[in-house]
């Protein structure tokens, strides 16, 4: 007894109870009572600190399992899995053995598996939630980090961990900064306190030691939150100056150039800047670096020459089976928007865009490249015009009133409604013979179809500027058929 007491094998009051009574009642039984129960007592308490001293080795080495696979050059997925289905049911009993460090340690397991294992995820966050003042605000960050890495969202722990981390933000460090505020961004969702506030004001006292990775890491999770903080882009802007341009990787400039521009925030001091760092690295961009790069520039309406030349001989010169749809729309809309480029990279852009299915367009990618080509029509793609023709009407109730309006107008100026030929439409009975009758149907379509979206919720100022803009367009370019529309239409 004495040297299972010792050992700390014994944790139970109501055992610890009956030992110190035992005494007592051997002594008031005499014979073989007494002898007996002298005799188990021993084997009783030994038998039950093996026990446990064995439960709890079985948790810790399965962890110390993972671990080791995780440490692997090639770690086995489903292995782990295994692991991770038996550790579950076994730590939601022994979870109160492990350590703060213990537990941050296997959700970052976990994060690096990729296995959303709920039952251990719960575990840890209760386990969290009960002793969050044990847990330091480094540990805090990682375990919201690793949540987010699982993409698991825990709305309790993720509103404790905010608060506690707010009431200890004087320590944080930049690297626990862009750590938290990821696990927000991926998760998409924004504390309730005034978590980001505090985190800013911490940037401001320390914001040299703020490294380019973490800079853009930082910045495009509060992009992500819409949390455009003047004060965080200010301070970082000033790391950016301050960093030797050889720490930023390519794709760390692209983040931060898209996050100046998903906030609206002008900086063109620094973005030519970073342009710079850029011109002789544009071979290392990936297609959707180079696309979030050129929107960047034409969002905040800045312009780097020696960097869009570069940028336009590659995109003239490279494959471009590699960029995805929207990564290519993207980048020859603003492209045309900055007035960049010439007939090659625009005909191998269009060129490109032609072979792609017409299952795979989307509304917003439609109305994009046909800006693209309304603002750059000496380089137009007759049968790209067709296929983005054939493609808007064919699904002409999923477009939103922007791009409805957007595209159609595109359409109006390209004079490209001699493709309604192309559609083989049936002419409702009251559409008049005169003019060009398939053209007129299908703007008729278009002014429907507006009439219907008004009805359902009405038109903003902005959206209203827009639809009279449309409406003018085609009045000029086809007087005789716009004074053909029924009187209905007319009176929309």
């Amino acid at each position: 007894y004495i040297q299972c007491l010792g050992k700390g094998m014994i944790k139970s009051h109501r055992v610890l109870r009956a030992c110190c009574s035992a005494p007592k009642k051997v002594a008031q039984h005499a014979g073989e009572r007494k002898s007996a129960l002298c005799g188990k007592l021993p084997h009783l308490l030994h038998g039950r600190a093996l026990a446990s001293q064995a439960k709890q080795s079985d948790a810790r080495s399965l962890f110390a399992k993972l671990q080791v696979l995780s440490r692997q050059s090639s770690p086995s997925k489903d292995e782990a899995a295994a692991v991770c289905g038996t550790l579950a049911r076994r730590l939601k009993t022994e979870i109160a053995t492990f350590t703060a460090t213990e537990a941050h340690q296997l959700s970052v397991v976990l994060a690096q598996f990729g296995l959303r294992n709920t039952l251990i995820l719960d575990t840890l966050a209760s386990h969290a939630l009960r002793g969050m003042v044990s847990y330091s605000p480094y540990l805090l960050c990682g375990l919201a980090n690793s949540f987010a890495r699982n993409r698991y969202l825990h709305r309790p722990l993720m509103d404790a961990i905010a608060i506690h981390v707010a009431n200890a933000s004087d320590t944080l460090s930049p690297v626990d900064i862009a750590v938290l505020v990821y696990g927000y961004a991926e998760l998409a969702y924004n504390p309730r306190n005034n978590l980001l506030e505090v985190c800013a004001e911490r940037l401001q006292k320390t914001y040299l030691e703020v490294g380019a990775p973490n800079c853009a890491s930082i910045m495009n999770s509060y992009a992500r939150l819409s949390e455009c903080n003047p004060a965080v882009f200010h301070c970082l802007s000033r790391a950016i100056v301050h960093a030797q341009p050889e720490t930023f990787e390519v794709h760390n400039i692209s983040i931060i150039m898209n996050s100046y521009a998903k906030c609206a925030v002008r900086k063109s001091q620094t973005m030519h800047l970073l342009g710079d760092y850029l011109v002789d690295r544009v071979d290392e961009l990936s297609p959707q670096n180079v696309s979030n790069v050129v929107h960047a520039f034409s969002r905040l309406s800045c312009y780097n020459l020696p960097l869009f030349q570069n940028l336009v001989k590659r995109v003239a010169s490279e494959d471009l089976t590699a960029y995805k749809l929207y990564e290519l729309g993207v980048l020859c809309h603003n492209l045309a928007k900055l007035k960049s480029g010439g007939e090659k990279v625009y005909s191998a852009m269009f060129g490109e865009l032609a072979k792609r299915p017409a299952e795979v367009w989307e509304p917003k990618a439609v109305a994009q490249v046909l800006d693209a080509m309304r603002r750059r029509q000496m380089f137009s793609h007759p049968g790209l015009l067709v296929l983005l023709f054939q493609r808007f009407f064919s699904t002409l109730p999923s477009y939103s009133v922007h791009s409805l309006t957007q595209a159609s107008w595109c359409l109006v100026e390209l004079d490209a409604l001699d493709c309604a030929e192309e559609l083989h439409q049936e002419l409702p009975p009251d559409e008049a013979p005169q003019g060009f009758p398939q053209g007129r149907h299908a703007m008729r379509r278009v002014f429907e179809r507006l009439q219907e979206l008004d009805s359902q919720e009405p038109f903003t100022p902005t959206q209203r500027c827009h639809v009279q803009t449309l409406i003018r367009a085609y009045r000029y370019r086809h007087e005789l058929d716009h004074g053909l529309l029924p009187p209905k239409v007319k009176s929309f």
